[in-house]
Protein backbone atom coordinates (compact mmCIF):
# COMPACT_ATOMS: atom_id res chain seq x y z
CA UNK A 1 0.00 0.00 0.00
CA UNK A 2 1.38 3.31 -1.22
CA UNK A 3 1.12 5.96 1.65
CA UNK A 4 1.30 9.03 -0.30
CA UNK A 5 -1.78 11.31 -1.48
CA UNK A 6 0.32 13.44 -3.71
CA UNK A 7 -1.17 14.50 -6.66
CA UNK A 8 0.37 17.25 -8.97
CA UNK A 9 -2.70 17.40 -11.35
CA UNK A 10 -5.34 18.25 -7.98
CA UNK A 11 -2.62 20.79 -7.40
CA UNK A 12 -2.36 22.63 -10.51
CA UNK A 13 -6.50 22.41 -10.75
CA UNK A 14 -7.69 23.42 -7.23
CA UNK A 15 -6.89 26.20 -4.71
CA UNK A 16 -8.75 26.04 -1.77
CA UNK A 17 -6.72 23.69 1.15
CA UNK A 18 -10.02 21.89 2.02
CA UNK A 19 -11.10 20.91 -1.70
CA UNK A 20 -7.49 19.90 -2.29
CA UNK A 21 -7.25 17.82 0.87
CA UNK A 22 -10.94 15.84 0.32
CA UNK A 23 -10.07 15.61 -3.25
CA UNK A 24 -6.87 13.65 -2.33
CA UNK A 25 -8.09 11.96 0.33
CA UNK A 26 -10.99 10.19 -1.19
CA UNK A 27 -8.86 9.61 -4.35
CA UNK A 28 -6.52 7.87 -2.17
CA UNK A 29 -8.61 5.63 -0.79
CA UNK A 30 -10.66 4.83 -3.65
CA UNK A 31 -7.01 3.65 -5.80
CA UNK A 32 -5.11 2.15 -2.63
CA UNK A 33 -7.89 0.80 0.15
CA UNK A 34 -9.33 -2.65 0.63
CA UNK A 35 -12.63 -4.32 2.01
CA UNK A 36 -10.79 -5.24 5.49
CA UNK A 37 -13.43 -7.35 6.04
CA UNK A 38 -13.56 -9.81 2.93
CA UNK A 39 -9.89 -8.26 1.52
CA UNK A 40 -11.63 -7.33 -1.94
CA UNK A 41 -9.14 -5.07 -3.42
CA UNK A 42 -11.28 -2.39 -4.72
CA UNK A 43 -13.91 0.08 -2.79
CA UNK A 44 -16.28 2.24 -5.08
CA UNK A 45 -16.44 5.48 -4.55
CA UNK A 46 -20.50 6.72 -4.34
CA UNK A 47 -21.93 9.25 -6.34
CA UNK A 48 -21.38 13.06 -4.73
CA UNK A 49 -23.67 13.94 -1.77
CA UNK A 50 -25.00 10.22 -1.33
CA UNK A 51 -26.17 10.67 2.12
CA UNK A 52 -23.74 8.68 5.05
CA UNK A 53 -22.25 6.63 2.88
CA UNK A 54 -18.75 7.82 1.09
CA UNK A 55 -17.32 4.01 -0.10
CA UNK A 56 -18.51 0.49 -0.85
CA UNK A 57 -17.55 -2.87 -1.21
CA UNK A 58 -19.29 -4.45 -4.06
CA UNK A 59 -18.17 -8.26 -3.21
CA UNK A 60 -19.27 -8.52 0.54
CA UNK A 61 -22.08 -5.04 0.47
CA UNK A 62 -19.92 -3.42 3.53
CA UNK A 63 -20.44 0.55 3.12
CA UNK A 64 -17.92 2.66 4.51
CA UNK A 65 -17.72 7.37 5.96
CA UNK A 66 -14.14 8.41 5.24
CA UNK A 67 -13.16 11.07 7.87
CA UNK A 68 -9.72 12.98 7.16
CA UNK A 69 -8.05 15.63 8.65
CA UNK A 70 -4.12 16.97 9.04
CA UNK A 71 -3.88 16.44 12.90
CA UNK A 72 -4.81 13.17 14.96
CA UNK A 73 -8.11 12.38 16.13
CA UNK A 74 -8.92 12.68 20.16
CA UNK A 75 -11.52 12.69 22.17
CA UNK A 76 -13.95 13.06 20.05
CA UNK A 77 -15.14 13.37 16.45
CA UNK A 78 -18.27 16.09 14.64
CA UNK A 79 -20.22 14.15 13.15
CA UNK A 80 -23.74 15.04 11.57
CA UNK A 81 -27.42 14.81 12.58
CA UNK A 82 -27.61 13.36 16.17
CA UNK A 83 -31.38 11.92 15.63
CA UNK A 84 -30.74 10.08 12.37
CA UNK A 85 -27.54 8.54 13.99
CA UNK A 86 -29.55 7.05 16.83
CA UNK A 87 -31.69 5.56 14.62
CA UNK A 88 -29.14 4.21 12.23
CA UNK A 89 -27.05 3.02 15.38
CA UNK A 90 -30.83 0.86 16.74
CA UNK A 91 -31.45 -0.32 13.04
CA UNK A 92 -28.25 -1.55 12.30
CA UNK A 93 -27.54 0.53 9.09
CA UNK A 94 -24.72 2.79 10.59
CA UNK A 95 -21.57 2.54 7.90
CA UNK A 96 -18.54 1.84 9.15
CA UNK A 97 -16.18 4.71 9.86
CA UNK A 98 -12.74 4.83 8.71
CA UNK A 99 -10.78 8.09 10.50
CA UNK A 100 -7.25 9.06 8.46
CA UNK A 101 -4.66 11.54 9.60
CA UNK A 102 -2.72 12.99 7.02
CA UNK A 103 0.37 15.18 5.91
CA UNK A 104 0.91 18.29 4.07
CA UNK A 105 4.29 18.41 4.61
CA UNK A 106 5.51 15.02 3.02
CA UNK A 107 2.10 14.03 1.34
CA UNK A 108 1.41 10.98 3.31
CA UNK A 109 -0.97 9.10 5.00
CA UNK A 110 -0.18 8.72 8.96
CA UNK A 111 -2.67 7.25 10.60
CA UNK A 112 -6.00 5.34 9.25
CA UNK A 113 -8.14 3.11 11.27
CA UNK A 114 -11.62 1.93 10.81
CA UNK A 115 -14.40 1.73 13.39
CA UNK A 116 -16.66 -1.12 12.26
CA UNK A 117 -20.48 -0.76 12.17
CA UNK A 118 -21.21 -3.23 14.74
CA UNK A 119 -19.01 -1.15 17.31
CA UNK A 120 -21.32 1.68 17.29
CA UNK A 121 -23.81 2.19 20.26
CA UNK A 122 -25.84 5.10 21.95
CA UNK A 123 -23.44 5.02 24.43
CA UNK A 124 -20.68 6.92 21.98
CA UNK A 125 -22.30 9.57 20.27
CA UNK A 126 -22.81 12.88 21.99
CA UNK A 127 -25.88 14.99 21.39
CA UNK A 128 -24.75 18.98 20.80
CA UNK A 129 -26.47 22.16 21.79
CA UNK A 130 -29.24 23.23 19.26
CA UNK A 131 -28.40 25.60 16.24
CA UNK A 132 -29.52 29.20 17.24
CA UNK A 133 -32.21 31.11 16.13
CA UNK A 134 -29.87 33.19 13.97
CA UNK A 135 -28.55 29.86 12.11
CA UNK A 136 -29.34 28.93 8.72
CA UNK A 137 -30.55 26.11 9.94
CA UNK A 138 -31.76 26.45 13.47
CA UNK A 139 -32.51 24.54 15.63
CA UNK A 140 -31.05 21.48 13.77
CA UNK A 141 -29.06 19.05 15.99
CA UNK A 142 -25.85 17.64 15.25
CA UNK A 143 -23.75 14.79 17.09
CA UNK A 144 -20.06 13.92 18.19
CA UNK A 145 -18.41 10.17 18.09
CA UNK A 146 -16.78 10.07 21.35
CA UNK A 147 -13.62 8.21 20.32
CA UNK A 148 -12.09 8.37 23.62
CA UNK A 149 -15.36 6.04 24.98
CA UNK A 150 -14.11 3.17 22.24
CA UNK A 151 -12.13 0.44 23.57
CA UNK A 152 -8.94 -0.13 21.46
CA UNK A 153 -10.52 -3.75 20.20
CA UNK A 154 -12.91 -1.74 18.62
CA UNK A 155 -10.10 0.81 16.63
CA UNK A 156 -9.11 -1.59 13.58
CA UNK A 157 -6.18 -0.16 12.60
CA UNK A 158 -4.30 -0.26 9.03
CA UNK A 159 -1.56 2.32 9.14
CA UNK A 160 -0.18 3.12 12.19
CA UNK A 161 2.98 6.26 12.02
CA UNK A 162 3.22 5.85 8.21
CA UNK A 163 3.89 1.95 8.61
CA UNK A 164 1.29 -0.25 6.77
CA UNK A 165 0.03 -3.00 8.58
CA UNK A 166 -0.65 -6.66 7.15
CA UNK A 167 -4.13 -7.28 5.65
CA UNK A 168 -4.46 -10.44 7.10
CA UNK A 169 -3.51 -8.89 10.16
CA UNK A 170 -6.51 -6.14 9.40
CA UNK A 171 -9.08 -8.78 8.72
CA UNK A 172 -7.89 -10.78 11.98
CA UNK A 173 -8.76 -7.43 14.06
CA UNK A 174 -12.10 -6.79 12.02
CA UNK A 175 -13.17 -10.41 12.41
CA UNK A 176 -12.46 -11.12 16.22
CA UNK A 177 -15.42 -9.09 17.34
CA UNK A 178 -17.87 -9.24 14.18
CA UNK A 179 -20.05 -11.83 16.25
CA UNK A 180 -21.72 -8.24 17.41
CA UNK A 181 -23.30 -7.80 14.23
CA UNK A 182 -25.69 -10.30 14.65
CA UNK A 183 -26.68 -8.72 17.45
CA UNK A 184 -29.67 -6.64 18.65
CA UNK A 185 -28.74 -2.90 19.40
CA UNK A 186 -29.31 -3.59 23.47
CA UNK A 187 -27.46 -6.60 23.59
CA UNK A 188 -23.95 -4.82 21.26
CA UNK A 189 -24.59 -2.23 23.83
CA UNK A 190 -24.15 -4.81 26.61
CA UNK A 191 -21.15 -5.98 25.64
CA UNK A 192 -19.42 -2.54 24.19
CA UNK A 193 -19.76 -1.02 27.42
CA UNK A 194 -18.02 -4.16 29.67
CA UNK A 195 -15.54 -4.04 27.05
CA UNK A 196 -14.81 -0.16 27.62
CA UNK A 197 -15.16 -0.79 31.88
CA UNK A 198 -12.52 -3.70 30.95
CA UNK A 199 -10.46 -1.50 29.00
CA UNK A 200 -10.11 1.62 32.06
CA UNK A 201 -9.20 -0.96 34.17
CA UNK A 202 -6.17 -1.40 32.28
CA UNK A 203 -4.63 -4.55 33.34
CA UNK A 204 -4.22 -8.09 31.40
CA UNK A 205 -5.77 -9.85 34.35
CA UNK A 206 -7.99 -8.48 36.55
CA UNK A 207 -11.25 -9.69 38.97
CA UNK A 208 -14.93 -9.85 38.78
CA UNK A 209 -15.14 -7.20 41.85
CA UNK A 210 -12.73 -4.89 39.93
CA UNK A 211 -15.97 -5.14 36.88
CA UNK A 212 -18.22 -4.82 39.62
CA UNK A 213 -16.61 -1.64 40.80
CA UNK A 214 -18.08 -0.42 37.86
CA UNK A 215 -21.80 -0.79 38.63
CA UNK A 216 -23.23 2.84 38.82
CA UNK A 217 -21.30 3.83 35.35
CA UNK A 218 -23.12 0.42 33.91
CA UNK A 219 -26.60 1.43 35.60
CA UNK A 220 -26.11 4.56 34.08
CA UNK A 221 -26.16 3.49 30.72
CA UNK A 222 -28.99 0.82 31.16
CA UNK A 223 -31.37 2.32 33.53
CA UNK A 224 -33.98 -0.37 32.45
CA UNK A 225 -31.81 -2.93 34.06
CA UNK A 226 -31.84 -3.72 37.69
CA UNK A 227 -29.81 -6.68 38.06
CA UNK A 228 -26.44 -5.01 37.21
CA UNK A 229 -23.94 -7.79 38.91
CA UNK A 230 -26.11 -10.93 37.07
CA UNK A 231 -25.67 -9.20 33.48
CA UNK A 232 -22.00 -8.48 34.22
CA UNK A 233 -21.26 -12.19 34.68
CA UNK A 234 -23.62 -13.23 31.56
CA UNK A 235 -21.26 -10.43 29.21
CA UNK A 236 -18.04 -11.90 30.55
CA UNK A 237 -19.08 -15.45 29.87
CA UNK A 238 -20.10 -14.11 26.30
CA UNK A 239 -17.01 -12.62 25.72
CA UNK A 240 -14.95 -15.83 26.65
CA UNK A 241 -17.12 -17.93 24.60
CA UNK A 242 -16.32 -15.73 21.85
CA UNK A 243 -12.39 -16.17 22.57
CA UNK A 244 -12.03 -12.30 23.94
CA UNK A 245 -11.42 -13.36 27.12
CA UNK A 246 -9.80 -16.72 29.41
CA UNK A 247 -11.45 -17.51 32.49
CA UNK A 248 -8.48 -17.59 35.13
CA UNK A 249 -9.88 -19.75 37.95
CA UNK A 250 -13.06 -18.31 40.32
CA UNK A 251 -13.48 -14.66 40.24
CA UNK A 252 -10.30 -13.93 37.66
CA UNK A 253 -9.96 -13.19 34.24
CA UNK A 254 -7.39 -12.61 31.25
CA UNK A 255 -7.15 -10.82 28.55
CA UNK A 256 -6.52 -12.73 25.62
CA UNK A 257 -4.10 -11.82 22.74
Amino acid sequence: MNTKIYDKRVLEKYHGKTQIARILTESWFEKEMYCPNCLHEELLKNPNNTKVTDFICDYCNNEFQLKAQSKPFYSRVVDGAFYPMINSIQQNTTPNFSFMEYSFENWKVQNLFFIPKFFFTPSIIEKRKPLSNKARRSGWIGCNVLLSKIPELGKVKVIENETTLPEKEVQRSWKKLSFMDKEHAGKRAWLFDILYCIQQINKKEFTLDEIYNWENYLSEHHPKNYNIKPKIRQQLQILRDKGILEFKSKGIYVIKK
